[in-house]
Formats: C-alpha cells, sequence, structure tokens
C-alpha cells in the first residue's frame, strides 16, 4: 500500500469506474480526495463510500470542458484543504463505434473536447496551483492501450487517447526542472459498468485483442495509480503505465 498521507489530489471522472476506484484507493491510501464529473449520484455515492476508510474529500460537479468550471474545481479545493498536491486527469468519452467515413463531426468533437481538451484544461489549472506552492506534484492522465493498437471503429477514442500520451510525456520533460511528474495510466479492456452494459458478447469482443484473455480490474489500475502520486517514486515522469493483459504487446 502506498502512502499518500497529508497529501491533496483531485480526480475528475471520480463517479463511477477506473476514476472512482482511483479515488477511493487514494483515500485509502491517506490523502485527502475531491471527486469531480457530471453525475452528481455517482459523486455522491464514491465520497460516501471513501468515509469507510476515514477518507476526507468532496465531490464537485464539473464539466471538465468548460474552463470556468474547472477553475472552480481547484480553487474549491484549495479553498477547502489550503493546498494541492496533483491531479488525476481520468474523464473520458465515448461514442458509437463506426468506420471513418461515415463519421459524424459532432461525435469527433465531443469525444476530442472532452477527452484531450478536458485533460488540457484540467492540467493547466492544476498547474498554476503546483508552480505557485513551488513544491513539485503530480499530473497524472488516464490514456488507453488503443493509442498503442488501435480498434477498428474508435477513432474519434484514438486519436484523444493517443493526443494525451504526447501530451504528458511532452509536459514531462517541460516541468523536470520544478518537479512535477507527468505519468500516464494505460488501462487495457477493463471490467467498468460502461463496458459490462453492453453484455458478455461485447466484452466477449474486446478480450480477443487481450493475449491474457482476462479483463482489468479497475482496482488493479489504482493500486499503480496511488504509487504514482506518491512519493515512493520520485523520478517516474513521462511513463506509460500499461496495465492491459498484454493487449499493446500481442
Amino acid at each position: 500500500m502506498s502512502d499518500l498521507t497529508g497529501k491533496v489530489f483531485m480526480v475528475t471522472g471520480g463517479e463511477s469506474g477506473i476514476g472512482q476506484a482511483i479515488a477511493l484507493r487514494a483515500a485509502r491510501d491517506g490523502a485527502k480526495v475531491v471527486v469531480a464529473g457530471l453525475n452528481s449520484d455517482g459523486l455522491n455515492d464514491t465520497v460516501s463510500t471513501m468515509s469507510n476508510y476515514s477518507g476526507e474529500g468532496f465531490a464537485k460537479p464539473t464539466d471538465v470542458t468548460n474552463q470556468e468550471q474547472v477553475r472552480d474545481m481547484v480553487a474549491a479545493t484549495v479553498d477547502r484543504f489550503g493546498r494541492l498536491d496533483g491531479v488525476v486527469a481520468n474523464a473520458g468519452a465515448f461514442v458509437k463505434q463506426t468506420s471513418f467515413a461515415e463519421m459524424d463531426l459532432e461525435d469527433w468533437n465531443r469525444v476530442l473536447d472532452v477527452n484531450l481538451t478536458g485533460v488540457f484544461l484540467t492540467l493547466q489549472e492544476t498547474l498554476k496551483v503546483l508552480l505557485a506552492q513551488g513544491e513539485g506534484g503530480s499530473l497524472l492522465a488516464t490514456g488507453s492501450s488503443t493509442a498503442i493498437r488501435p480498434i477498428p471503429g474508435m477513432i474519434p477514442y484514438t486519436a484523444s487517447k493517443g493526443g494525451v500520451h504526447q501530451l504528458m510525456r511532452a509536459l514531462a520533460i517541460e516541468l523536470a526542472e520544478d518537479k512535477i511528474r507527468c505519468n500516464t495510466v494505460v488501462p487495457g479492456v477493463t471490467r467498468t459498468q460502461a463496458l459490462m452494459v453492453g453484455g458478455p458478447e461485447y466484452a466477449s469482443r474486446g478480450l480477443k485483442y487481450v493475449p491474457m484473455d482476462e479483463l482489468v480490474e479497475p482496482d488493479e489500475l489504482a493500486a499503480l495509480v496511488s504509487f504514482a502520486l506518491s512519493d515512493e517514486a520520485p523520478h517516474m515522469t513521462g511513463t506509460l503505465l500499461k496495465v492491459d493483459a498484454g493487449r499493446t504487446s500481442g
């Protein structure tokens, strides 16, 4: 178990799935956690469960594509806890799978707005606080194995996550002197509510690309993220932290 005692983090997309698992694990490891997202009921459920670990935090409904709302999220966190140690930019969006030739511009824009512009806004507003504090910190984003090994029909998602991977690598270089570490967790086909809504057949189609033929569990990703956020990983930066059951190697 990693030690995040006394640290303050925000997690976007914290109402379910990977984001919820990350928030709960960070709280369990001693952090104060602010969870942000669009689903207030889900956010409140996360905060309620955090209390089982004596975790301190609160929910902040936030649209990560709205700069003012992102600024409010960061300001509310600092107002409540007096500082900030980093963020996990996890909020993401999918659209229906379709060929590139038949893709709607609206779908393309929606995925890029949430998955790439939303990450940009979240990281930039967090970074302003970290630079002002002058004590280093950690920026972490959720990427995807599809950015390394694409799946047919998922071009907007693949492109957006590829952008996230490169953004985090570039930031790792730019912010190295400031001791602000920038990493990307790269999930494979993960057992989330969004995946399971499609039913066993849908999950099975995803597993045909996975050598281990097993779904990744959100808690496994969360444990790695907690370590990456902690002082136990002081030189981990610019890294793709892959938990994909061999998908990108298969």
